[in-house]
């Protein structure tokens, strides 16, 4: 029988961190105080609702609520515009869709100094305790913008899912920036053994779990864990612990250079025998220069790549993260199918986008984060210019961490829970964030201003009711979310009900779930 693995500093936090979910954020969404406007009665019922939305009949928008970041006008009229097969083409290749948009917001001087760093200027400010403002901030700024703007949406759907897979906190050091631009960013569509090889070269991840200061003098266990745990084969993958130190042995001598970038340091390598996970490596003479013994580890990380548990493991979070939180062996089977040897990401999600997977996929709640630039996108917001990073108010930050997720700084290895009962007990915290701070009549700098035209053009009940459906839902409103914004303009229409409707829309339980 094979022994369990042995408990790491990740399992004492994330126990922590589930009492927290369990205990204190739900406690806090039962006494917050409730949202003053508008009086939502169907909202007592969200987290029931987990069956897929009865009126989401189109498979086309099931496709665009599923591969997006939210609905909007431009990628239902995209999807209508190609059909099914060749719009999830179109976001696949995201390198050949154009972006004019947001290569001109790549163009912001801060964004350009943010991802001009290196390591080592990344590393300084957080010495020096700068790094919040000089780096962290705006790298955080340029990544929501990126979500709420960009036409790649597929992209910056599996950007968020490998930032999870290969996760490094934001504040760790300074550097997790470049983990998250050079071995993240670039690979999210490409192959899985491309990302893998990266991840294990990755100055962040090296820092973050103690790898760099790992060696023959004194092995550290805690990267040969969590690549087989939570990169490769998984949990429950079938190595033991003597495998986990075993490949804590293989891969001493991984290390980083004083600039902070990846170095491999022969003297550091333990050259003796050793094996893990049915990979042996025999005993050789003891090199002190060189790039000697790092064979190894490259060797061991080429057999996790190709690993029947890491082709079962990637599959298995690719249809939950897009599809159901229980899928079957069937679907599994088919996207381990599409893996190859390298892992071809797109031809796995081929399969796990396919019609038949979506049209029977119950609904998801959004993550917060997702919730939060959703609002934006359906509502079309404009994210006013800010003056002062310090000082102004940043719609495209502040929601997502009033709601408990600040981007990429989950304490832990394993990234963001994907589950609807982790992130249940913070649904007051969402109508709060939204309606008081992303459809609001607030402007200033840095706030998102909401145009009420685009849903009032017309003045009159039906021209709304219309607009928010199309706008915000792509015409699949129900029935009965309908009757509730009718009844906001029983006594007649004017501005400030037109906000609370379109609040009402955004605080409905068919818009927290896609």
């Amino acid at each position: 029988m094979s022994e369990s693995p042995a408990p790491s500093r990740r399992d004492l936090l994330r126990a922590g961190l589930g009492a927290l979910g369990a205990t204190t954020l739900a406690p806090l969404a039962a006494n917050a105080q409730p949202p003053r406007q508008p009086n939502v009665g169907r909202i007592g019922g969200l987290i029931n609702q987990l069956g897929q939305q009865s009126q989401w009949k189109s498979p086309e928008l099931r496709l665009v609520r599923r591969i997006t970041l939210g609905l909007n006008e431009a990628e239902v009229a995209r999807v209508r515009q190609l059909g099914y097969d060749a719009y999830l083409e179109e976001q696949l290749n995201a390198a050949t869709l154009p972006d004019p948009d947001m290569a001109t917001r790549l163009q912001n001087p801060l964004y350009t100094q943010v991802l001009g760093f290196t390591p080592r200027q990344l590393y300084e400010q957080w010495d020096r305790g700068t790094m919040y403002f000089d780096s962290q901030l705006p790298y955080t700024l340029l990544n929501s913008e990126r979500a709420v703007f960009s036409r790649r949406q597929l992209h910056e759907r599996m950007f968020e899912f490998f930032a999870d897979h290969l996760h490094v906190p934001s504040w760790e050091r300074g550097v997790p920036p470049i983990h998250y631009e050079r071995v993240i960013r670039p690979n999210v569509l490409g192959h899985f053994g491309t990302l893998t090889r990266a991840g294990m070269r990755s100055v962040a991840m090296l820092i973050y779990l103690d790898q760099a200061w790992s060696t023959r003098f004194g092995i550290n266990e805690n990267y040969a864990r969590e690549l087989m745990e939570l990169h490769t084969v998984g949990w429950d993958g079938g190595y033991t612990q003597e495998d986990v130190v075993g490949l804590a042995r293989i891969l001493t001598g991984w290390s980083i250079n004083e600039s902070y970038e990846f170095d491999y340091k022969a003297n550091n390598h333990d050259f003796g025998a050793k094996s893990a996970f049915g990979l042996s490596f025999p005993a050789r003479p003891q090199a002190f220069s060189g790039t000697s013994g790092m064979d190894e580890g490259i060797a061991y990380g080429e057999m996790l790549i190709r690993h029947p548990n890491t082709k079962r493991f990637l599959a298995t979070k690719l249809l939950r993260w897009f599809v159901r939180p229980d899928p079957s062996e069937a679907q599994i089977q088919a996207v381990i199918n599409a893996y190859g040897a390298e892992g071809d990401i797109k031809a796995m999600l081929r399969v796990v986008l396919s019609r038949e997977n979506l049209l029977r996929a119950p609904a998801k709640l959004k993550r917060p984060f997702h919730y939060a630039i959703s609002t934006l996108r359906a509502i079309q917001a404009t994210v006013r210019p800010f003056n002062d990073i310090r000082r102004d108010y940043l719609a495209l930050v502040y929601p997502a961490s009033g709601m408990r997720q600040p981007f990429l700084n989950w304490p832990t290895p394993d990234g963001y829970p994907d589950r609807a009962e982790f992130w249940a007990g913070l649904i007051v915290e969402r109508w709060n964030e939204v309606q008081h701070t992303l459809v609001s009549e607030l402007d200033g700098p840095g706030r998102a201003v909401i145009n009420l035209s685009l849903f009032s053009a017309d003045g009159t009940v039906d021209g709304i009711v219309r607009a928010i459906n199309t706008r915000i839902f792509g015409g699949e409103m129900s029935a009965a979310l309908e009757t509730e914004i009718r009844a906001v303009f029983r006594a007649g229409v004017n501005n400030t009900r037109v906000l609370n409707a379109v609040r009402l829309a955004i605080s409905a339980p068919e818009f927290h779930f896609y």
